[in-house]
Order: C-alpha cells, then structure tokens, then sequence
C-alpha cells in the first residue's frame, strides 16, 4: 500500500493526459483566445543554441497550427537557465532531459503530459542511455575500473545524460568521480567539444549522451574506430553503443501556472503527431507518447544522493540532530531545567561567600584593566600607523599587481604583434614589474641552455653568456616553481663566477611547454634585495612563464601546420604538372623540333659548301628561339613544381594569370577550349606567394576545362577576369559547363571532397587554405545561364 502511494504522483500525469484524451470530446472542444497567445517553450540547449532551434522550432511551428490562437515560440536554456526562466515566469511549457525534469517537478511541480519517441531505422525506443568513451588507441584504459587516476571530462555536475549516468556506473565500479580521478572538468554545452577533447588527447576519458556520439560520427566528425566504448551494454535493445543503463526520454512538461485547457490541448497535439511527420523527422523522433514512469530517474538519484535526494547526504548524527531539533531541545530543556532547580538549592548556600570573593576579584580586574587601557592607549597611535602602511603597502602591491596582469593580457591578446613581438613584450613588463635591469628567455638542448631573448642590458648578456647556469638546473629541478635569491653573494645556490660577472640578485622560473621544461625566464639585478619578492609577486612570475610556455605552444603548432600546407600544396602541384604530361610535352616538342629542323638545315649548308651568310644567320636564330621557347617552358615548370618559399612579396594577378595561362595553353588547345582573358589595367599588387596564388588559379582553370566536357564544341569558353573591388582584388574563372550540382556547393572545398570518378578532392581545398592564409576569401557559384564561377578576393597590399 505505501509502494503504492509513493508510486501514484509518478502515475499521475499520464492518469491527467489519459483523462484529457479520452474524455475531452464529451465537453466538446476548448474555446480558442480571441487573440493570438504567445506560448514559449524552455528547451535544454545540450548541442548549443543553434542546435536547438534547428531540432525544436518545427515542433513549435506544428504546435501553432495544431492548437488555434496560440503562437508557440522556442526558447533555448542551460541548466541554470531553465530554474531561472521558471522563476521568472518567462516559459510556460519545460523540454529538458529526465534529471533535470524530475528536480523541477519537486522544486516546481512541473508535471509531465507527453514522452519523446525516437526512431533508429525501423526500431522506435523511448529510453536512451550514455556513452564513456577513451582514445582506442590509449592502452592504459579498456574498462571504468582503468579511469581511476585518469582525467575525465563532462558536461556539468548537473547534467543527466552529460554526467549523472556515468556518474551511477563508476560509483557501481567503487569509483568517485570527484575524489578518485586525476581531474574532473565540466565543459558545459555543446557536447560535442567533449568528444572533441578525447580524441585530441585534452583529456583521458569523457561521457556524452549516446545520441550525440552518433550524430557526430554520422556527420563524418569523428570515426567510431579512434574511440573505445567502455562498459559496453549489449542487451539494452539500442542501435547506439550505451555505456550505462537505460532512463526514460526527455518529457515534455506544463508549469504549475500554464493554464489546463492549454496543457490539455498541447498534450493531445503532440500523442497525435504523426511518426514521419517533418516535426518529428526535424526532431529526430517518431513522435510522442504518453508520460512515462520515471522511477528509474528518481532511483539513479536517490543512490547518487542528488536532485531530491540530496539530503539523504546529511544521514548522520548531525543530520539527525538537525531534523530533530525541536524535540531535542524540548528534552533538553526540560533537563536543565531540573539541573537548575537541583543546582539552585545548592548554589544558594554558597552564593554570599561567593558574592565577596566575586567582588574582590573584580575589583582586581578593574585595576588591572585600567593600567592595560593606559599602555594600550600609549601605543594605539603607533599600531594605528603602523597598520595603515601595511594597508597602503598592500593596496599599492595590489595595483601594481593588477596593472602589469592587464598589461599581460593585452600583449597575449594582440592580433598585430608577432610571435618575436609578444615574448620582447611579455620580458619587457616583467623586468619593468620587478625592477630589475635584464630579463632573459633562454632555451634548454642537450643540458646546455642558449639565450634566446634579452630585455634591457643586451650587451652584458651577449658578452657573458646566460645568468647562472646552476640556478638554471634548479629551475627545471623545480619544475614551474620560482627561484628567488635576493642576495647571489650570500647563496649557495649560484655559481661564484655569476657575481663575478656583476649579477647579485636572481628570479626565475621554468617555461612548460607540453608539460616539459622547454625554457627558462629569469630576471636579474646589479645589487642586493632585501628580502625575496611577494607571493603574488611568485605568482605573477608563475602566470608569465605559462603564457609564454602557450605562446610557444602555439607558435610550434602553427609552424607545423604551415610546413604541412606547403607541402601538401607542393604534392598538389607535381600531381597537376603529371596530369598534364602529355599536354606538356606536345608543347615542348613543337619549339625543339624547329630547332632540330633548323640546326639541321644550316649543317647541311654548311656541308654543301654553301657559305650563304644571310641564311645561316636566320636559321641559327630560328633554332636558337626555339631553344629558348622550351627552356622558358622547362622554367616555368621547375618554378612551378619546387618547393617555394614561405616569404611573401608583392605579386602581380595579372601576371600570375597570364603565367598560368601560357602553362595551361596546350591542355586548353587540346580540348577545344577557348581562353578568354579580361585583365583590368594599372592592377595595384597584393602580397603574397607567387607560387601558390598560381596554384589557385591553374586549379580554377583546369577545373573549368574539366567542367567543359559535355559541351559542345564551339561553345567551350573559359573567361579569367580581374577587377579591383574598393580595398581588395577579385579573380574570376568562368567556364560555360554544366554547373556545380546544388547538393555540392556546400562542401566544394572540402578536402577529399570530389564529383569527379578519378578526381582526388584536395586541389579545391588547398585553395582554399592558401586564400585563407593570405587573409583572403574564396567562392564558388552556379551561373543562372548556365556554367560555374570560381573566385577568389585578396586585400590590396599596403602603400599602393
């Protein structure tokens, strides 16, 4: 019976939708408002607020037409959010995973009147689970009892299926998330970045909602094979791999304050939704259905002791005491006061002797009380001033502190100060910060240290080299902790020939790179300190040795990514120049058989014995203009194909098209297409690699060449424009093809993207790279007349 009772407000709002279906049309339909109502619906924003909108709105939409008078509008929130917006009165109808709803259902009472269905292939599910996932490629974690020690990443401590569930079966496997792992991060929303984090290697492990594992490695973002399924359930009749139980769907659910008529209404819209309507399919669902039990929910948290369960933490005596406080101090009470009584009787026998000796003793007290007020009075002054010093003291430390940590942010923030700029920047305000004559940036190879930067004395570093090698070993003993000696003379810890060579105070500290020791930063002075710095002066030190350690970080990583561009643009030019190998050695063979037929003629006059001057001359100069027509060729290939250099200069469109042109002459020649070009005069330079803006526009033209197959002949024309366009230059290849399909605009420059059978996929994609590092922008389009443009737009380079 109790069961029973405990059960029947779970029951109860699939009893009120029950009644509402079945009994509603004896009273006939609800009157609709006389005007438009607007009706917002809070909807958990797990994959972002675009996401949301994408999924939701087409509910909203169907909503609007299902129940007249009424305009329903999604509104997407966080975890905080949704309480808020609830308190707040500003949604009338809640969306949101199962731990969040049942938290507001006691803290609320919102009451559920539908169930999400989804549909994966033919099967149709209303619970879903979580997924834990590791790098498959990490051999340290194959089961939960591996994450031990290990760091893990969520969505929040509130999340249902972003953490609780994990949560319940690592506590199954005697884990605690929050005392046992190597770190617990909380990345809120979207979750995708979680997934993001582990397969980049952020993070040892982590645990999404199964769905979203799905939608990602269906989008293409992520291949199931570099991740490994802990804890896989095999017997949950789900097409996604789960790690954890199955709960109930995400309910959808009316306030306290949403009108019945309203809720009843919106109920009966949403069981009556068709499976395959563009709502549901929008949604990735099969409709609704009605209120499910939530039990499950309720008994995940009433063992991981959150949501309602929370107090079910404080089950100890001192918990014990608190819920029992009122008896407990009406038994307490009544017990002193049977204390008292007996202790009165006692006490009053003794209560005049006392009273005397009391009295003496305060009397006592009172003098020496008065001579304490007198030498506290004397001092008073003195500790007053005192203390305000250390105020002021403080405040100014504080300041300086505050000022040289904005300083930091804007050098680390700059977008216009280069690599080389932001670390002379970041040494600059250290040395200014901690007064101190030179700073220095030195590199650690093979045990030797080699100074990189210097700030302020450059002379005297050059001359003797880096400050303190033996303080520098300390600094990488130490790992990221400061050295501070502010008297080198009177240390052990420095070598005698650095304050030979004048250095008598030292502060350093160790650069991380990678969670290595990469460099040292160390500041040093001509005289003495005092004392050693502040900690907030160490912490300081500690903040600008990490930032220069992220600097570093990414200066590596982007020189590896440049060096990786080029030469995937450098694999991409060899493959064009082998693709047009028999174009190309038509075109050489044209000039080096003139030359063979000419050499061949004056030899023969030569042997003949006729010396006819004029017809020598003009043969030799046609064979030698034919000579120079193929090595021009040979030339222009070499320059084409080799490595490049990554320096920018300032580069001519106009000549790089009629470069490219001249190169892909014969190619166009060969399949009946006409070149067009439509050069605009006195074009200003652009900066930039001459090299790989050619490699751009042979790209558009071959493309259009290719485009231009199924054309008729006499009707292949290939137009390269240039124009200038305010601030920037445009070019333009169009061809008179087909067309780019619809379907294919949006990944055109995808890499390994193609619509071509033998095509490749990476030429459109490395253009587009080298556009967009020459801080450009590139396009494609379908004519309305029929045909394709290719485009791409660079900013004109600066003084021209």
């Amino acid at each position: 019976m109790s069961a029973a009772i405990r059960l029947w407000p779970r029951l109860w709002p699939a009893f009120v939708i029950l009644v509402s279906l079945h009994g509603a049309p004896a009273a006939g339909p609800a009157p609709a408002p006389s005007a438009i109502e607007q009706v917002r619906i809070g909807v958990l924003a797990y994959r972002g607020e675009a996401h949301a909108m994408r999924r939701w709105s087409p509910t909203a939409d169907y909503l609007s037409a299902a129940v007249p008078g009424y305009r329903f509008e999604i509104v997407p929130v966080d975890l905080d959010e949704m309480a808020a917006a609830i308190e707040e009165d500003r949604i009338h109808f809640t969306l949101t995973n199962p731990g969040n709803y049942v938290e507001l259902e006691t803290r609320f009472g919102v009451s559920r009147i539908a169930t999400l269905q989804t549909r994966e292939g033919r099967q149709t599910r209303v619970r879903y689970g979580a997924v834990i996932v590791a790098r498959a490629d990490d051999a340290r974690i194959k089961t939960l009892a591996d994450l031990r020690g290990k760091s893990f990443m969520a969505v929040s401590a509130d999340a249902f299926g972003g953490f609780q569930m994990a949560w319940r079966e690592l506590k199954s496997q005697g884990i605690d998330p929050f005392r046992d792992l190597k770190s617990l991060a909380f990345s809120g929303f979207p979750q995708d970045e979680i997934v993001a984090a582990v397969h980049s290697g952020r993070v040892d492990a982590a645990t999404v909602r199964a769905e979203t594992l799905a939608r990602m490695v269906e989008a293409g973002r992520v291949q199931p094979a570099s991740l490994r399924v802990l804890n896989p359930q095999s017997d949950q009749g789900t097409p996604f791999p789960v790690s954890t139980r199955l709960y109930p769907e995400w309910p959808f659910a009316t306030l306290r304050t949403t009108a019945r008529e309203l809720a009843t209404q919106v109920a009966r819209a949403l069981l009556s939704m068709p499976e395959n309507h563009p709502a549901a399919k929008a949604a990735h669902s099969a409709g609704w259905t009605v209120p499910l039990d939530y039990s499950p929910v309720h008994a995940l948290m009433e063992e991981l002791k959150i949501g309602p369960y929370e107090a079910l933490r404080g089950a100890s005596l001192a918990a014990m005491a608190k819920r029992y406080a009122y008896w407990l101090a009406g038994a307490g009470t009544v017990l002193l006061s049977l204390l008292l009584i007996s202790g009165y009787v006692s006490r009053t026998n003794h209560r005049l002797k006392e009273t005397e000796r009391n009295l003496r003793d305060k009397i006592r007290q009172h003098k020496r009380s008065q001579q304490a007020l007198a030498r506290y009075r004397d001092t008073l002054e003195e500790q007053v001033a005192r203390r305000t010093d250390d105020l002021q003291a403080t405040n100014l430390a504080l300041e300086k502190s505050r000022v040289a940590l904005r300083e930091l942010v804007r050098i680390t923030s700059a977008p216009e100060l280069s690599h080389d700029e932001k670390l002379m920047r970041l040494l600059d305000t250290g040395r200014a910060y901690y007064g101190l004559p030179v700073g220095v940036l030195a590199s650690l190879e093979n045990d030797r240290q080699n100074v990189c930067r210097i700030s302020g004395e450059r002379r005297a570093v050059l001359q003797t080299g880096p400050i303190s090698r033996q303080c520098a070993a300390l600094l990488v003993a130490r790992g990221g902790e400061p050295l501070d000696i502010p008297d080198l003379a009177a240390s052990t810890l420095a070598e005698t020939q650095c304050v030979e060579r004048g250095w008598r105070s030292y502060l350093g500290a160790a650069v991380l790179v990678e969670g290595r020791v990469h460099c040292t930063l160390e500041f040093a002075g001509r005289g003495a300190r005092a004392g050693v710095f502040s900690q907030w002066d160490h912490d300081l030190l500690k903040v600008m040795a990490q930032w220069i350690g992220d600097e570093l970080e990414r200066q590596v990583a982007w020189e590896s990514e440049q060096q990786h561009r080029s030469e995937l643009a450098r694999v991409s030019r060899i493959s064009t120049v082998g693709e047009m190998a028999a174009s190309l050695a038509h075109e050489l063979n044209q000039p080096l058989t003139g030359t063979i037929n000419y050499s061949s003629g004056c030899l023969r006059l030569l042997r003949d014995g006729i010396m006819d001057r004029r017809k020598l001359m003009e043969g030799m100069e046609r064979a030698v203009e034919g000579a120079k027509m193929a090595a021009d060729i040979i030339r222009h290939i070499r320059e084409f194909v080799q490595k490049g250099d990554a320096r920018r200069s300032a580069v001519n469109l106009n000549s790089a098209v009629r470069n490219v042109t001249a190169l892909v002459g014969v190619e166009a020649r060969r399949h009946d297409v006409a070149i067009e070009l439509d050069l605009a005069d006195d074009l200003p330079l652009v900066e930039g690699s001459l090299i790989q803006l050619e490699q751009v526009i042979l790209n558009f033209l071959r493309n259009g060449i290719d485009a231009m197959e199924g054309t008729k002949r006499g009707q292949r024309r290939l137009i390269v424009a240039t124009r200038r366009e305010g601030g920037s230059i445009r070019v333009t290849a169009t061809d008179t093809g087909e067309g780019i399909p619809q379907a294919a605009l949006a990944r055109i420059f995808d890499a390994f993207y193609t619509t071509k059978t033998d095509g490749v996929g990476i030429g459109l994609s490395i253009s587009r790279s080298i556009i967009e590092s020459h801080r450009g922008h590139i396009a494609a389009r379908t004519l309305e007349g029929g045909g394709a443009e290719f485009s791409f737009r660079l900013p004109v380079a600066e003084g021209t």
